[in-house]
């Protein structure tokens, strides 16, 4: 296998995956809408469609019809490195450079939320709580959402390698038979 033909399709379809997720993070708070919110996960399926398209090119274009668990999995978690940093990138940028209020936006949020949740922890858990997201700054929860495309891109890598996969059938005539 080409390593450069792996690196080349998972830059491909993570940029655009990249750039498809921040556009939609992007139209959700043009629209007005909360970006922490559970409506951002109406977006959960963008990353999905871009790693499975990659791997189904990476397998049938690259590989000749044949993909092993690894090489899925290979496509799959380069892809969403691809993505999560592009995505990473354009979300601090976005809120370094045009929307100052978004890191204050969340902090709010998050207290918000450790407020409601206060009888399910001890005060000292959620005093430690509220000081850590005091600390937050721009590059830090640009980090975190980037983090996080990352753990589920890595996990619906592992699946889609397992549905993809396909070995080299035996049985199929060869040029010398």
């Amino acid at each position: 296998m080409n390593q450069s033909n792996l690196t080349r399709t998972a830059l491909h379809y993570g940029v655009m995956s990249g750039l498809a997720v921040f556009l939609f993070n992007f139209l959700l708070y043009a629209s007005g809408n909360n970006i922490f919110g559970p409506i951002s996960m109406l977006g959960i399926w963008i990353p999905v469609v871009f790693i499975v398209i990659a791997t189904r090119f990476h397998r049938d274009q690259n590989l000749g019809g044949t993909l092993s668990y690894g090489q899925g999995f290979s496509i799959g978690i380069l892809t969403t490195v691809f993505s999560a940093t592009l995505f990473g990138l354009c979300f601090y940028l976005f809120g370094v450079l045009y929307a100052t209020e978004l890191i204050e936006f969340y902090k709010s949020q998050a207290a918000e939320g450790l407020e409601q949740g206060k009888d399910f922890v001890s005060e000292a858990l959620l005093d430690q709580a509220m000081e850590g997201l005091e600390q937050a700054t721009m590059s830090s929860l640009a980090f975190s959402e980037s983090f996080n495309k990352f753990l589920w891109g890595g996990v619906v890598s592992l699946i889609t390698a397992a549905v993809m996969r396909r070995k080299g059938n035996e049985n199929a005539p060869t040029d010398w038979q």
